[in-house]
C-alpha cells in the first residue's frame, strides 16, 4: 500500500483510493480530527456508513467504496457484514476513536511517524497492548502508573485479577497501544 507522502503530505484521498478492492482498513479519528482536508476526504472516498441499516444494505448492494463511522454501530453487526463487503470487492475504510477496535476489525491500520503515515499492521498494533494501572502503594498512599505488556495468552482481565489479589489496591486502568503518557 502506497504511503500518503508519495502523492500529498496533507491528502488522504489520494491514499485511500489506492486501496485495493477488498481491502479493510483503520483510520483512527484522532489523526482526521480538527483537519478540514482529511474530513473531506473521508467523506469523498465514499459513502459514509452511520447506521445499522445502511451497513446492512451495503452488505446486500455492495459498494466500490466504503466509510464505516463506527461511533454509531453495532460492531457485532459490522463485524458480520465486513466479510460480504470484502468479499464483494468493496474498499473499507473504519473510522473510529478506539484504535483497539479498528485494529480487531481491520487488516491495517493508518498511523503517522514523524511527518509520514504508513499502513501498519492490525497484528503489529495488538502486539504492542498495554495495560495501564494507576495503583496506590499501600503504606505511604503514593498513587502511581505501572505497565503490563498483554501478550495473547492472557487478556487484561487476568491481569487485573492478579494484581487485585496481591492487595493492590487500582483506582484507575486503560488500554494503550504503544507510547503512552500518564494523566
Amino acid at each position: 500500500m502506497a504511503t500518503l507522502d508519495a502523492v500529498s503530505p496533507h491528502r488522504l484521498l489520494p491514499l485511500l483510493l489506492a486501496l485495493p478492492s477488498g481491502a479493510i482498513v483503520g483510520v483512527p479519528a484522532d489523526l482526521t480530527d480538527g483537519h478540514p482536508l482529511h474530513e473531506s476526504d473521508l467523506a469523498a472516498f465514499g459513502p459514509c456508513l452511520q447506521t445499522d441499516r445502511e451497513v446492512r444494505y451495503a452488505a446486500t448492494r455492495v459498494p466500490a467504496r466504503a466509510l464505516l463511522d463506527l461511533s454509531g454501530l453495532t460492531v457485532p453487526l459490522v463485524a458480520a457484514a465486513l466479510p460480504a463487503l470484502s468479499g464483494g470487492g468493496a474498499a473499507v475504510v473504519l473510522h473510529s476513536r478506539d484504535c483497539g477496535l479498528l485494529a480487531r476489525l481491520g487488516e491495517r491500520v493508518l498511523h503517522q511517524a514523524g511527518s509520514r503515515w504508513r499502513w501498519r499492521p492490525s497484528e503489529s498494533i495488538r502486539a504492542k497492548r498495554m495495560l495501564e494501572l494507576r495503583i496506590e502503594e499501600a503504606p505511604a498512599g503514593r498513587i502511581q502508573w505501572v505497565r503490563f505488556a498483554l501478550d495473547g495468552t492472557q487478556g487484561p482481565e487476568a491481569v487485573l485479577s492478579a494484581v487485585r489479589a496481591g492487595g493492590v489496591r487500582v483506582c484507575e486502568s486503560r488500554i494503550t497501544y504503544g507510547a503512552s503518557f500518564a494523566r
